[in-house]
């Protein structure tokens, strides 16, 4: 198994773990745009604002995002807002099959995630709502 993917791919932010982690970005109350239900890509997507809304506190207090299966059936995801501006508008994020997802595995990948955001946040200096690519 693998995933397969396309560069431009658009996937609803309360479903796929580059959206989860902007979303966390924001208060709950600067949320109130999300409208009810939300679409249901899988029988794993939050449909619900209450459901939502407890997945991105608990992003916050990890400080990345987590999707089971929430947009492709055995996949997982793993998101990462660059922080080098506030609020977030970029993301990074790796997939994973479950299949292929140990603890050790996961550890793994969220180490080096976070090493890629803190690279990435650190070349590029915060700045008027655009970033810097250079």
């Amino acid at each position: 198994m693998r995933t397969i993917s396309r560069v431009g791919r658009r996937v609803p932010a309360h479903a796929g773990a580059l959206g989860k982690a902007l979303l966390a970005e924001r208060s709950d109350a600067a949320l109130t745009s999300l409208t009810e239900p939300f679409t249901a890509l899988t029988e794993h997507t939050h449909t619900g604002r209450a459901s939502l809304l407890a997945d991105l506190e608990q992003v916050r207090e990890r400080g990345y995002s987590i999707e089971h299966e929430e947009t492709v059936p055995g996949i997982a995801g793993f998101g990462f807002a660059l922080r080098y501006d506030t609020p977030a508008i970029d993301a990074i994020s790796c997939s994973v099959p479950l299949a292929r997802l140990t603890v050790d595995h996961e550890s793994r990948i969220v180490s080096v995630m976070r090493e890629v955001q803190a690279k990435i946040e650190t070349l590029l200096a915060p700045a008027s709502g655009t970033p810097d690519w250079r």
